[in-house]
C-alpha cells in the first residue's frame, strides 16, 4: 500500500500484566522480543506471582533493557493490575499494546499497526484479523473500503452484533493520547464492570476511528484456567454484556431503543429460569452487575411474551428477537 508511510519511530509500549503466568509467559515475552518493528518498550508487571514469573521476567531484562518489570507491592485484583500497569507507560509512549501473558503477537504486529495509524491520525485504534485457538476472526469488514472506517459506523454494528472486530485486548492498539483523553486516565478499565476491554473499546470507537490492517497478527489463547472463562461458562455473561453496551450507547444511537428493550425482556426471562432451577448463584451474579435493575413488570411482561411464543411456534426458543450471528466475547 504506497499511500502508507514506510519509516516512523514512534515508541510503542507493550503491556503484559501477569499472575502466576509461569506456564505461557516465556511464549508471551518471546513473540515481543521477535517483532520486526524494533522501538518498543515491554512492560512487565507481576502481581505478586508466586511461581517462576519473575524468574522468565528477568531473563528478558537482563538481556534487552526493552523490558521492563515492575513488582506490585501488594495483590490486586485483575483490573487494577492492568490499570496500575498502564500507569508505568513512557511519557514518550505514542501507541499502548496491552499482551495478557497467554496470548502472543505475531512478528509484523507491531510494524503494521503502528505504520497504518501513523498514516491515518484519526484513527485511535488499530485492530486486525486474530487467531483465536485454530480459528481466523474479526472478519466482516469490506476490503475495498480501505483500511480506515468511521468508529461511530463500527461501533453501531458491533452494538447490532452484525460484526465482530475489535476482538480480546491483546487484538487491539489504542493511540495513548486517545486514551488520555478519556476520563479517569490511567484508569481506563472500570473496576465495577464486566467485559471491560470490549467496554474500552467502545469508548474510543465513540471518539475515533478503526484503523484495520488485513493480516492475522495476534494469537488468543483459550483454556479453562482463567478466571474470566469459567465466570463466562458458568454464568452465560453474554445476556449482562449486551444489555450493558446497549444501555451505555443509546445516548449515540437512540434507534438502539426497541432492541434493547427486547433484550431486556430476553435477559428476565433467562434470570426467572436460573431461579426456579434453583441456580440462586447465577442469579445473583447478575443482579450484582446489572447497570439497571430488571423491574418487575419487565419479568411479568417476559413470562407472558416468552411462554405465549413458545405455546404458538412449538419451539423451546425463548427469544423473540432475531439472534445475531456474533455474541460479544468476554476478555478480562
Amino acid at each position: 500500500m504506497t499511500y502508507l508511510k514506510e519509516h516512523n519511530n514512534d515508541l510503542v509500549s507493550v503491556i503484559v500484566p501477569v499472575y502466576n503466568g509461569g506456564k505461557y509467559l516465556q511464549e508471551c515475552l518471546e513473540s515481543v522480543e521477535n517483532q520486526t518493528y524494533k522501538n518498543f518498550e515491554c512492560i512487565i508487571n507481576n502481581n505478586k506471582s508466586n511461581d517462576n514469573t519473575l524468574e522468565i521476567a528477568e531473563k528478558f531484562s537482563e538481556r534487552d533493557k526493552r523490558f521492563r518489570i515492575f513488582n506490585n507491592d501488594n495483590f490486586l485484583g485483575q483490573t487494577e493490575n492492568w490499570n496500575i500497569s498502564v500507569s508505568r507507560i513512557s511519557g514518550e509512549s505514542k501507541y499502548i499494546k496491552i499482551v495478557p501473558a497467554d496470548d502472543w503477537l505475531f512478528p509484523e504486529c507491531l510494524q503494521e499497526m503502528v505504520k497504518l495509524m501513523d498514516s491515518y491520525p484519526s484513527t485511535g485504534i488499530c485492530s486486525s484479523y486474530r487467531l483465536d485457538e485454530n480459528k481466523v476472526r474479526c472478519d466482516g469488514l469490506d476490503y475495498y473500503k480501505g483500511p480506515v472506517f468511521p468508529g461511530k459506523e463500527i461501533l453501531y454494528r458491533q452494538l447490532l452484533q452484525d460484526i465482530e472486530i475489535t476482538g480480546s485486548i491483546n487484538t487491539v492498539m489504542y493511540r495513548t493520547s486517545v486514551l488520555k483523553s478519556l476520563h479517569g486516565y490511567p484508569d481506563i478499565f472500570d473496576v465495577n464492570s464486566y467485559h471491560i476491554d470490549t467496554i474500552l473499546a467502545y469508548e474510543v470507537l465513540r471518539i475515533s476511528d478503526l484503523a484495520f490492517v488485513n493480516q492475522v497478527l495476534s494469537f488468543t489463547r483459550r483454556h479453562n484456567e482463567t478466571y474470566t472463562n469459567n465466570i463466562s461458562d458458568r454464568f452465560k455473561t453474554s445476556y449482562y454484556a449486551n444489555e450493558t453496551f446497549l444501555y451505555r450507547h443509546m445516548d449515540k444511537f437512540p434507534n438502539l431503543k426497541p432492541l434493547y428493550d427486547d433484550h431486556r425482556l430476553d435477559y428476565a426471562f433467562f434470570l426467572i429460569k436460573k431461579r426456579l432451577k434453583g441456580d440462586k448463584e447465577c442469579f445473583n451474579w447478575h443482579n450484582k452487575h446489572l447497570i439497571q435493575p430488571i423491574r418487575f413488570s419487565e419479568y411479568l411482561k417476559s413470562i407472558l411474551t416468552r411462554v405465549l411464543l413458545i405455546n404458538r411456534i412449538g419451539k423451546k426458543s425463548s427469544n423473540i428477537y432475531k439472534k445475531r450471528k456474533y455474541i460479544t466475547e468476554p476478555i478480562i
